[in-house]
């Protein structure tokens, strides 16, 4: 009888195998849940009234992935099966897992997590007794790259692309007393992702910006937009929008400082647009003033401090406050100095600008992804002006919706954060992005975007340009060069003398290297910005194409920088968004790499564009070494970027002063002669 029944088991199953693999299919993988999206982003975050889930969290590693409800039979972390009797199976236990600190990066906490890009699971207990007449929302500053949310077991919802701030209404799961939280959060990048699977900076996984558990009343104030008019130095343009669209409810606004009190009444879309009378004095990196405001409904009263300038551009100049300014700038990433990971806290961007303030600087570039809300609200207390920027990075997937989508909100969300940011006189929709029809479509997407939210800033992305043509030119430049110069070799020289005689050039000739930023971009955005390592990676273009080694180039390239002139077929200012070289602190090998190299270089970049009337701006690459899967090089790279002028810790390379002499003694007397 036993074998009966055994033998028809097997029977079973292999029927079961063979008439219906749906349902094996369910064993191994079930059919995925619908993952909510995240809600219209709260404004104002840091006068609300939160309960803060910084600090240590517990974190299991899923490289299989096989922790979500979806994934299988062995799936379903969310539900936190706990022993009981001592018999349950569990093959995971939250309570007993490793440790980590939340704002923070996996990768940098445990260093067998170094190069690890998958999904990571955090774990968070908390108490919380909710009023009666209120919502609670969990508030997550940033979370890399897909975060999918769960509390007491419930699916809360996910959020696709990674930086930005995200809010969820969680009232309905919250229980009296303990709850659970857990987020899986997966850093993996692909082809169709934002930013996309290849970057020159690290991807750092996990909740990477503050979290918080927020209370509202039922009716509460989404968002509040006060800003200067720039047509009208003694207005400014108040907006805001309730959450529930209520019409009729009374808002009152004050700047206690201008003595302005006034009340004013949603419309029947619940939002206010008002023109305001004030006097203000204006932000400037001089005089980084700014104000308390107060704005109060019947239920709750938000606050915020806030500065009051314009910034726009006319013909070929910047002018702040109408006033004509040059942008005295470096770029930088949002890594802490000597501490690994993510900058995430007020103490990190403070430590970041008040050291590259010794360059003299007045702009910084917040390259090439969101950085958290810290960093604009600092930037505002020292009086630097930010540009900040999307990870739309080298070749998206342009043709994607879905990629469009991601991007479309990581822009609107930086925008609806930021929007009250003196500092903030920079939106960048791309970095170094190939031209292309369904990029160009894309881009101006992101364009429209800003436009709709956001209109009182500067517009960029920062381009590659240069056609073949002109850069064939170079290489005559450099040849010219080569041909006069004593110190060349005889065999180089011919080599030189050759190239010329093919071009029809005369030793005698005076040739010079001119660049046109012709992107097409231009047309649509205010600021021309442009991306360009002469003396570092255009080098090595040339060295195989004229059969000259890459050192007699790159020295040959140094002499003919200072004279090289970049201009614009748009009568707009030019920014030079990048230029640079690495240099290993402590190296002084006078080669590539040292810090002489580094240094020589600054010198005759900066020189260059000193003569060039269009350029009004400049953020060399880059303030500090940052962490690069790219980048390699033992003993010189080590996973890092070099190119910074302060290393990891802090350590000041030579090119340091360089640029902050430049700043403080050069930079200063092209602005007096414009």
């Amino acid at each position: 009888m036993l074998k009966i029944i055994y033998g028809f088991l097997i029977f079973c199953s292999i029927n079961l195998y063979a008439e219906d693999q749906s349902d094996a299919d369910n064993f191994f993988g079930r059919e995925a849940p619908v993952y909510p999206t995240p809600d219209h982003l709260i404004g104002w975050i840091d006068s609300r009234q939160i309960l803060t889930l910084n600090g240590e969290w517990s974190y299991i590693v899923d490289p299989m992935n096989n922790g979500l409800p979806e994934s299988s039979f062995f799936g379903g972390f969310p539900k936190n099966k706990t022993q009981k009797t001592g018999m349950e199976l569990i093959e995971y236990n939250f309570e007993t897992a490793a440790k980590i600190q939340i704002p923070g990066a996996w990768n940098a906490e445990d260093e067998k997590l170094f190069f690890y890009r998958g999904p990571v699971w955090l774990y968070k207990k908390f108490s919380h007794s909710a009023k009666k007449e209120a919502l609670v929302h969990l508030y997550i500053e940033g979370s890399n790259f897909t975060t999918k949310i769960f509390l007491n077991g419930s699916i809360v919802g996910q959020f696709e692309g990674g930086y930005v701030p995200f809010n969820f209404d969680i009232t309905e799961y919250l229980k009296e007393g303990e709850n659970i939280l857990l987020v899986q959060t997966d850093n993996t990048l692909n082809e169709s992702s934002v930013p996309t699977q290849k970057t020159d900076w690290w991807p750092w996984g996990g909740i990477v910006g503050d979290v918080y558990i927020v209370e509202t009343p039922r009716e509460f104030i989404q968002n509040a937009y006060l800003q200067l008019n720039p047509e009208n130095f003694s207005e400014a343009i108040f907006k805001l929008e309730m959450h529930d669209k209520t019409s009729g409810q009374r808002i009152k606004l004050e700047i206690p400082d201008l003595q302005f009190i006034d009340e004013f009444t949603t419309n029947s879309m619940g939002l206010i647009r008002e023109t305001i009378k004030i006097n203000p004095q204006l932000w400037s990196p001089s005089n980084p003033k700014l104000y308390e405001v107060i704005i109060s409904s019947n239920a709750e009263t938000i606050s915020d401090q806030i500065g009051f300038r314009s910034i726009k551009t006319q013909g070929q100049k910047i002018y702040l406050n109408n006033q004509e300014i040059l942008l005295k700038g470096i770029a930088m990433h949002s890594e802490p100095i000597g501490i690994p990971g993510p900058a995430f806290s007020k103490e990190h961007f403070h430590e970041l600008l008040s050291t590259a303030k010794d360059l003299n600087i007045n702009f910084v570039r917040a390259a090439h992804y969101p950085y958290t809300r810290h960093l604009a609200k600092v930037a505002d207390q020292f009086g630097l002006m930010l540009w900040e920027e999307v990870p739309v990075y080298w070749n998206i997937d342009w043709g994607n919706p879905q990629t469009l989508d991601i991007a479309r909100n990581q822009i609107t969300r930086l925008v609806q954060r930021d929007q009250n940011r003196a500092s903030v006189v920079v939106w960048s929709v791309a970095n170094e992005t190939p031209l292309s029809t369904p990029r160009m479509k894309f881009l101006h997407e992101l364009l429209s975007e800003i436009e709709v939210h956001d209109s009182s800033r500067l517009s960029t992305a920062a381009l590659l340009s240069g056609s073949e043509e002109q850069f064939r030119s170079l290489v005559l430049v450099l040849a010219l060069q080569g041909a006069k110069s004593q110190w060349v070799s005889p065999k180089e020289k011919a080599i030189f003398k050759l190239i010329l005689d093919q071009a029809n050039i005369p030793l005698d000739s005076q040739l010079s290297f001119s660049l046109s930023i012709d992107d097409p971009l231009g047309e649509s955005v205010d600021l021309i910005s442009y991306n360009e390592y002469f003396g570092w990676y255009y080098v090595t273009f040339f060295t195989d194409q004229m059969m000259i080694p890459e050192g007699t180039l790159r020295k040959l390239m140094f002499e003919v920088m200072p004279n090289i002139k970049i201009s614009s077929s748009f009568n707009k200012p030019i920014h030079i968004s990048e230029f640079g070289a690495g240099a290993k602190f402590g190296n002084h090998t006078n080669k590539i790499w040292s810090e002489e190299y580094q240094a020589e270089l600054y010198e005759r970049q900066l020189e260059m564009l000193s003569k060039n009337p269009q350029i009004q701006g400049i953020s060399p690459w880059v303030f500090k070494d940052f962490r690069a899967m790219l980048r390699p090089l033992p003993g010189i790279q080590d996973f890092y970027n070099r190119k910074g002028l302060i290393d990891e810790v802090g350590n000041k390379k030579m090119a340091f002063e360089v640029l902050a002499d430049f700043y403080e003694n050069k930079w200063n007397k092209k602005a007096s002669s414009n």
